[in-house]
């Protein structure tokens, strides 16, 4: 049966989102599909998009995530485009699907889940460049600046004369040393952070330490408000202030964040919850069913201690259960916001300000019955909902991302559109976690700086990457070496044109003899007169060095390769010991013999092994090439798919 690629295209015209669905040939759903009935897909596809991802770049295995990229040509030969001359393409959702010729729509697999980037006219062709979702990560992390308001003692935002239109900083993790923003310095008032923190738990000035305080701070000391990542100093600092922070903190209050039978959710009368009756975002069937009759106010909420006056931001995953429903949701019994939930998980969140020192968050009727499905409660410091916590019996204190993969989960839901859960893969994250057990980093950032250039950061910190699955999930993993435990297994029946090449990383691939790792990062080397007499010789050697280093070294390597190079990574570890470790694996990783092999095959090929994709695991058998007879285990770094040439390239390390 003839093969279909079926295109969702979204564009924003005439001052609304639309969708065009496109084919590479005649295609109209069925009239009783249960997502998209009877709907046709126009016929104007002239080749599908060919698209490339790597892990690190062609031929790296070390470096920064690459973006994957790809074009599609669409038929413009009746001018049908011509009406999107104006249209906003960038940014956009597509969706490609492979399926048979007159299969069902559900039977259609999503083999690419990305962004438009632009659109050119050619003549007769409508040209779309496409690039992965990694695009949508190529924004500032920060995008509020300091607008310099301040009038006398009033306001957090500096002025004109100090930092005015910077970045708001930011911090994650346990940071060393780093520079505070003068947000205030009438009111001696100091930015650590851009939202709740965990605790300033050291303050320097001139490199002396301050006594920390709860009540109004007197000459050499401070009081923190981790509500707002602030300081507030008792008396004018001599130079610069600097601090050691525990940076964005994260929480969940409740004592039961899914379990709504739970009799600490209370229910008025005629709700009902019938327990774990559908797969919730975690992709567990652990989600309840709740029925609300239509008495206005009626619902079920949980009570919690908060700290009066501050905001707190409570956050649910609803969905109906059939068609759409109203519903509010909020945090103090006087406050409301109105909802509409759709057949789809969703996550909303309300913020308020408190007024007691008890509130019950909840969800309610406005007059209306309502049967929907809920998951993954939490209420939280600040005003963001942050990582969804799971809670069972007691709350989560609170703490600070430091594990790698929190921190890119925590940047990823506060600082793009992803929602927790619902667009990233979760498992990959709990691998990482588990990976890297009791590993911490600090980041801070307190320049123009992007989402992935941060991500970045983070990763090659612990020899990982980050990438989006074909479904459009954000995704995360580390460089290991191969298992022997293939997904997917290729020989020469299916493979053309195999080779083995050299790395493009420095050395070309020869292992590494040495391995250099620096970590503890000291976020302002200050030396001499920027340190007051008082800062000890051991502290003055500390601030002096932006890193601390450790290393990792085989001699055995430079005898059989005397060309070998070593390896050097600045990291964001924060500990001698995870770094050392992380130095040891690296040295046993990259200084023994490793190969890069790239090799062809059809498309139908690929899709019969199951489509691997970037970090996984696959060998290559071939009694003509190398030592491969009994099949070379490899980790999967590059694919490169055309399919208008029914090719594949697969490019994998091991």
């Amino acid at each position: 049966m003839p093969i279909l690629y079926l295109a969702e295209i979204a564009l924003f015209q005439s001052g609304a989102v639309e969708t065009l669905r496109l084919s590479t040939g005649p295609y109209r759903t069925a009239p009783d599909d249960p997502s998209l009935p009877d709907v046709e897909f126009l016929p104007l596809i002239v080749s599908p998009p060919g698209f490339s991802a790597h892990a690190f770049g062609s031929g790296r295995t070390g470096g920064r995530s690459v973006t994957g990229a790809g074009e599609i040509v669409l038929n413009n030969a009746d001018r049908f485009f011509d009406r999107y001359a104006g249209a906003g393409w960038d940014g956009r959702p597509f969706r490609l699907y492979r399926g048979p010729s007159g299969g069902r729509f559900g039977t259609f697999e999503l083999i690419f889940a990305g962004t438009a980037e632009q659109a050119e006219w050619r003549d007769l062709h409508l040209h779309l460049f496409l690039r992965d979702r990694q695009a949508e990560f190529e924004v500032p992390i920060q995008r509020e600046t300091y607008d310099g308001s301040n009038s006398g003692s009033t306001g957090n935002e500096g002025t004109a004369d100090d930092i005015k239109g910077r970045p708001k900083i930011l911090c994650y993790g346990l940071c060393h040393n780093v520079p505070l923003a003068p947000l205030n310095t009438a009111a001696l008032r100091y930015g650590a952070h851009d939202g709740s923190i965990f605790s300033v738990d050291e303050l320097y000035d001139r490199g002396a330490p301050l006594a920390k305080v709860t009540g109004t701070p007197a000459a050499g000391q401070f009081r923190e408000n981790v509500t707002e990542g602030y300081v507030t100093l008792g008396g004018s600092p001599a130079g610069t202030i600097t601090a050691k922070i525990s940076g964005e903190r994260l929480e969940n209050l409740f004592l039961w964040s899914e379990q709504f039978m739970n009799p600490a959710w209370v229910k008025d009368a005629g709700v009902t919850v019938e327990n774990d009756v559908i797969t919730g975002p975690n992709g567990g069937l652990t989600a309840e069913r709740i029925d609300i009759p239509a008495d206005e106010g009626a619902g079920f909420r949980q009570s919690v201690s908060v700290t009066s006056g501050q905001p707190y931001t409570f956050s649910l995953y609803l969905r109906s259960v059939v068609g759409n429903v109203t519903l509010g949701i909020g945090i103090e019994a006087s406050t409301e916001q109105e909802i509409t939930l759709d057949e789809r998980w969703r996550r909303y969140t309300i913020t308020e300000a408190v007024s007691g020192s008890s509130v019950s968050p909840g969800i309610f009727s406005l007059g209306t019955a309502a049967a929907i499905h809920a998951w993954g409660a939490q209420i939280e410091l600040g005003g963001v909902a942050k990582n969804c916590i799971v809670t069972g019996g007691t709350p989560h204190p609170s703490s600070y991302t430091a594990q790698p993969a929190d921190m890119l989960r925590t940047i990823a839901v506060t600082r793009s559109d992803l929602v927790d859960f619902l667009d990233l893969d979760h498992a990959s994250f709990q691998t990482l976690n588990e990976r890297t057990a009791g590993i911490g980093l600090g980041l801070f950032i307190d320049r123009e700086m992007s989402i992935a250039e941060a991500f970045d950061l983070i990763c090659e910190s612990v020899g990982g990457f980050w990438y989006f699955t074909r479904d459009g999930r954000l995704a995360v993993r580390r460089l290991e070496a191969p298992t022997g435990n293939p997904v997917a297994s290729f020989d020469r029946s299916v493979v053309a044109n195999p080779r083995r090449l050299t790395t493009n990383d420095a050395g070309r691939g020869l292992p590494n003899h040495r391995v250099v790792l620096g970590w503890r990062r000291n976020w302002l080397v200050q030396q001499g007169d920027q340190l007051a007499g008082s800062v000890p010789a051991e502290r003055r050697a500390f601030l002096s060095e932006e890193y601390r280093t450790v290393a990792a070294a085989d001699p055995a390597v430079l005898t059989a390769h005397p060309l070998s190079e070593e390896l050097r990574r600045m990291t964001l570890l924060e500990d001698p010991a995870d770094a050392a470790a992380e130095a040891d694996r690296l040295l046993a990783l990259h200084g023994v013999r490793r190969d890069l092999i790239e090799f062809e095959l059809p498309v139908a090929a690929y899709f019969a092994a199951g489509a691997p994709w970037l970090g996984d695991e696959i060998a290559y058998r071939d009694d003509r090439f190398l030592d491969y007879a009994g099949g070379r285990p490899l980790i999967l770094l590059g694919v490169e798919e055309e399919y208008e040439a029914d090719r594949i390239t697969l490019q994998a390390w091991g």
